[in-house]
């Protein structure tokens, strides 16, 4: 007698397997935690490397590259985060946040708390970035160099159509969310769906890994374009010295990008594994029991 299985894990094993799978995803996650600070740090470090001779001179051909380039024209700026103008770069970041349709709707209390909180990392010398409702390139003096790579932002934004689609693309990332709660959750049947529904489910677990990588491709097209346009700008406007101190701030701020969404990926396709690995144990035992009853009574 021939006996089909139609079993499914326990409700423990599918809530013990989430749990290990998301500890998994998040675990793998740690290293990014851990070593985008270290990377950021140490863009600090070559800028703060530099003489005050070279300071003045990268800040003179970021102003150059700005108006050479046309961004000037098209109402691009740059200001520089200071603990003095911690106010103003705050308001700034709370105008940003209310340029997106996502983020627009948030109380106006979360809005400004998070304006203060993204203000802050700039005024401290922990980021730089090109604010697309303002038009501006937020610099601390720590990230200096990293100016020509936030001229590359503007640049895709005002001066590039292929740039403004990638950078319109950037949302996709948050498509990693679902794909990671999707493929967590579906559990495996022993036939196949029938539905669209579960047909689509069913292609997201089992592709979770390369989707959560694909839902950052916008974002990693965008950021190595803004690089590259970056590195070109430094090229044109430095020595060929301090360009490259340049493009080694490009390239350690491009890699923690890349080691986001690699890891990412990872930590999605391990969790996955781990949750089957933990449900097919179940759905094995209850079909063994199954099968047993049923041999004792035919």
């Amino acid at each position: 007698m021939t006996v089909v299985n139609t079993e499914k894990p326990s409700v423990g094993a599918i809530i013990g397997g989430v749990i290990a799978g998301s500890t998994v995803n998040s675990l793998v996650l740690i290293p990014h935690k851990i070593g985008a600070p270290k990377i950021l740090n140490h863009m600090a470090g070559i800028s703060s490397s530099l003489s005050q001779d070279e300071f003045k001179t990268v800040n003179k051909a970021i102003e150059n590259t700005l108006q050479t380039s046309g961004l000037d024209k098209k109402g691009v700026s740059i200001i520089k985060a200071t603990e003095q103008n911690a106010d103003e770069i705050a308001k700034i970041m709370t105008k940003e946040i209310n340029s997106k349709p996502i983020l627009r709707k948030l109380p106006e209390d979360i809005k400004k708390i998070c304006g203060e909180v993204l203000g802050g990392m700039f005024n401290d010398g922990k980021n730089a970035c090109y604010t697309f409702g303002a038009k501006k390139v937020i610099l601390p003096d720590k990230l200096s160099l990293a100016g020509f790579h936030e001229l590359g932002h503007a640049f895709n934004h005002n001066l590039s159509t292929a740039g403004k689609i990638l950078q319109k693309s950037r949302p996709f990332m948050l498509l990693a969310a679902p794909v990671s709660l999707i493929a967590l959750f579906k559990t495996k049947k022993s036939e196949e769906p029938k539905s669209v529904t579960g047909k689509v489910t069913k292609f997201i677990k089992e592709n979770a890994g390369k989707l959560t990588f694909a839902a950052f491709l916008p974002v990693l097209a965008e950021e190595g374009l803004a690089t590259l346009r970056g590195n070109s700008f430094a090229r044109k406007a430095l020595s060929p010295e301090l360009a490259k101190k340049a493009a080694k701030t490009n390239a350690l701020g491009f890699a923690t990008y890349l080691g986001l969404a690699a890891l990412s990926s990872l930590g999605v396709y391990l969790g996955v594994k781990v949750k089957d690995k933990i449900t097919d144990r179940s759905i094995a035992k209850r079909a063994m029991t199954t099968s047993s009853r049923q041999i004792l009574n035919p």
